[in-house]
């Protein structure tokens, strides 16, 4: 059984941050690394309690150092580091964990339906479908897509 790498209590990372403690990461034991999660750190970065300014401030800064071409540098986690330290202030912050948003919310049947067919809509996409289209031109859709008459009932049921 594999042992899970210690937790990096995430207010003292966002500290080492605000206070653009450079060499943080270097200091931290090979076990610790393995629990240093730039990806989470970047989403509590982004956001601030404060004045607008300071709000401002740190998304514009983690969008234009961290979040361009993050994933470029995914596997050098201390540049991610570095780059994350250079959106601090110098004085530390309180910062609120922004939820990443779901890309598409299923409801019902007819919603899934509408995402098996098209894959790369998102939530508010598929709502708007569902408000200009009939259930009859639904039903159409279905058939000219090969759904059989089973599955056209089964997916329109009222």
């Amino acid at each position: 059984m594999s042992k899970k790498p210690p937790l990096i209590p995430i207010k003292e990372v966002l500290q080492a941050v605000d206070k653009k403690d450079r060499k943080w990461y270097a200091s931290l034991s090979e076990e610790r690394k393995k629990a240093f999660s730039p990806w989470m750190i970047q989403r509590y970065v982004s956001s601030c309690q404060g004045s607008r300014k300071k709000q401002f401030h740190y998304i514009y800064f983690t969008n234009l150092l961290v979040n361009k071409n993050f994933m470029d540098i995914s596997k050098h986690p201390e540049l991610q580091w570095l780059l994350l330290t250079a959106t601090g202030t110098g004085k530390v912050e309180f910062h609120p964990y922004i939820k990443p948003p779901n890309s598409r919310k299923k409801k019902d049947k007819i919603s899934e339906f509408l995402c098996t067919i098209y894959p790369d809509l998102k939530s508010d996409e598929v709502e708007l479908m569902l408000k200009i289209n009939s259930i009859d031109d639904l039903i159409d859709l279905a058939k000219k897509y090969g759904y059989d008459d089973k599955e056209i009932k089964d997916i329109f049921r009222k």
